[in-house]
């Protein structure tokens, strides 16, 4: 198999990402939770009137997909008095309107952490660690169960069939499963990525390459450690990868490794974007005594290009990136392609799966501080607010081009 070193690279791939931060009380993200349960359909709500009104770069269908979690009016949800005790839906809106509501109780397979909530493909899936199992579920129906405490970082459709990725909530190790069978486990190792890296999409860690369902992991100690790239469950160690691998990904039958160091910047975090025959890299780049959130377009000698000198979480659509970085007052900023920022909004941005980039402009989903304020979605100077005492966990925005005739069609010969 042909392995690319890609030695201007350099991001933490294998740190574990905290999505909540500081700025959230009442998360105990990828814990027991408490009792929820069983869900109901929604009547789809009447249509507001202040519709946002999409402006796609091309003649699409925009569809606008999000969770969120609604708590009992009058519950100050933010001061966390009652976490885990009080009753709350789940709920999953298409388009603004609500499709789905799953009301808490004790066998749900639920609980109202964002970081346990998955936009995929129209549904809504969800984990729960509870009673010493992990439940996976859909759009509120628990799809199978298994022993042990562990969370998602990959979860991919085949059909009928689901794949997904889990680590303990302790220590290493990874299970790869179908349909809660496992097909590969290891006490040791890391994967790559996970569902709430943009850079790995709405699946996490498993994607596909080549029509097989890959991921790549690593294992030993930091001194020495192994990269593997595993296709359909079977696993490959990765000859050259000696130095620091900040991320790793298959992409058209190579495996790419990303390093830490390109001419006179390092990397000190960073994700591979692959786009068609090429890729970009975006990440937190040192140069001097100085650091700045960018990318690196493949084949671009000038060196990154800087997007903000704060930390942030960088998106990448159609060859434009946009960052979103949270201060340490708990502020929320985004940046555009070309590095122009809006103030700063005093919200919670819960998890880098609130944000989405499509058509060159970011979609974020923010809930402000102000419990007076409910949460809205906003894209560019357009904002729609959604009417619950809450949040919104989860975000996802696809653009479908509809088919067109060719404009040039090969006449029929006689």
């Amino acid at each position: 198999m042909k392995t690319s070193f890609l030695p201007w690279i350099l991001a933490a791939a294998l740190v574990a990402c905290d999505p909540l931060g500081d700025g959230l009380p009442g998360f105990r993200s990828r814990s027991e939770c408490g009792p929820h349960g069983p869900g109901r359909r929604a009547e789809p709500e009447p249509e507001a009137t202040d519709t946002l009104a999409f402006r796609p770069l091309h003649p699409a269908d925009t569809a606008v997909y999000f969770s969120a979690v609604r708590f009992p009016d009058g519950y100050d949800w933010q001061r966390d008095t009652a976490y885990g005790s009080v009753a709350f839906e789940l709920l999953l809106y298409k388009d603004f309107e609500q499709v789905l509501a799953l009301p808490s109780g004790a066998d749900a397979c639920f609980v109202p952490d964002p970081d346990r909530h998955h936009l995929l493909s129209g549904h809504l899936y969800t984990e729960r660690m509870a009673d010493g199992q992990t439940r996976i579920g859909r759009d509120g129906v628990e799809l199978f169960r298994f022993p042990g405490r562990e969370y998602l970082v990959g979860l991919l459709e085949d059909g009928e069939d689901l794949y997904t990725l889990s680590r303990p909530a302790k220590g290493p190790g990874f299970s790869f499963r179908k349909n809660g069978t496992p097909l590969l486990v290891r006490t040791d190792g890391a994967p790559f990525g996970d569902l709430s890296d943009p850079s790995y999409g709405a699946t996490g860690a498993l994607y596909r390459d080549q029509s097989q369902v890959c991921f790549c992991f690593a294992a030993g100690s930091a001194a020495e450690r192994d990269i593997y790239a595993v296709r359909d469950g079977q696993e490959e160690r990765q000859a050259g990868a000696d130095g620091t691998v900040l991320d790793a990904k298959r992409h058209q039958g190579a495996v790419l490794l990303l390093g830490t160091d390109y001419r006179d910047a390092s990397l000190r975090e960073g994700r591979i974007w692959p786009e068609g025959a090429s890729f970009a890299v975006t990440g937190r780049f040192a140069e001097g005594i100085g650091a700045y959130s960018g990318y690196l377009d493949a084949g671009v000698w000038d060196g990154p290009t800087r997007l903000c000198r704060e930390e942030a979480t960088l998106y990448r659509a159609q060859r434009e990136t946009c960052a979103v970085s949270v201060d340490g007052s708990g502020t929320v900023r985004w940046y555009g392609p070309d590095g122009e920022g809006q103030e700063p909004l005093p919200c919670h941005f819960l998890t880098p799966a609130c944000a989405a980039f499509i058509g060159g402009r970011p979609w974020l989903a923010l809930t402000p501080r102000d419990t007076r304020y409910r949460p809205y979605v906003q894209t560019g100077t357009q904002v729609r607010e959604v009417d619950v005492n809450g949040y919104v966990s989860s975000l996802s925005v696809t653009v479908s081009l509809p088919a067109t005739k060719p404009p040039w069609t090969r006449p029929e010969l006689p």
